[in-house]
């Protein structure tokens, strides 16, 4: 399958970023054909690809919730592209598209390597913009490990504001929710 046979693909650019949703071929690609992946995204291959919360599980996920609803590409997985070095730096998107009260919920990791620049938070606000240009999007969440203060920073210089932490018995960890509404902007 080659990049010129898929469906258009959905990108936005910041100032630093290129951001390219997955569609269901892309999807795909990454968990069967790595090399394949990166030529269709016309980037040189990183070997260190995925992030760490992008594991084989959420990459089987994302696949399949795409397959199932391919109109749907942009409320799933989003790569991080850099403009300068035409290499992934890391992932984020969304847990699927709004739901009845317009909320969308946001996710996001990056690769260890390019962490502490500033580009989580640029890629996440670049997902904000294109979340709110959708009419039906009201409001977007977040839910962070309380013991990720990286991630914290994101969402906080992002225009989240910090909500309720709960304990999450299965994974052992208490988990902070964040909420955001178009009206936030990021400082």
């Amino acid at each position: 399958m080659g990049y010129k046979s898929m469906p258009k693909l959905i990108e936005i650019a910041s100032p630093r970023l290129r951001l390219v949703a997955l569609n269901a071929e892309l999807a795909t690609l990454q968990l069967e054909d790595r090399k394949a992946f990166f030529k269709a995204l016309g980037v040189d291959p990183e070997p260190t690809w995925p992030p760490e919360l992008m594991d084989q599980a959420a990459m089987e996920w994302t696949r399949d919730r795409l397959s199932a609803r391919p109109g749907e590409s942009g409320w799933y997985a989003w790569v991080y592209i850099s403009s300068v070095m035409n290499r992934l730096l890391g992932t984020g998107g969304f847990k699927g598209a709004p739901d009845a009260d317009g909320v969308v919920e946001i996710e996001y990791s990056m690769l260890t390597s390019y962490r502490e620049q500033g580009l989580a938070t640029e890629g996440v606000v670049a997902l904000l913009d294109w979340a709110y240009s959708h009419d039906q999007v009201k409001s977007v969440i977040a839910h962070t490990r309380d013991d990720r203060d990286a991630s914290h920073r994101v969402l906080e210089k992002a225009g989240f504001v910090q909500g309720k932490t709960h304990a999450e018995p299965d994974e052992g960890v208490d988990v902070i929710a964040w909420h955001h509404t178009p009206n936030k902007h990021p400082a």
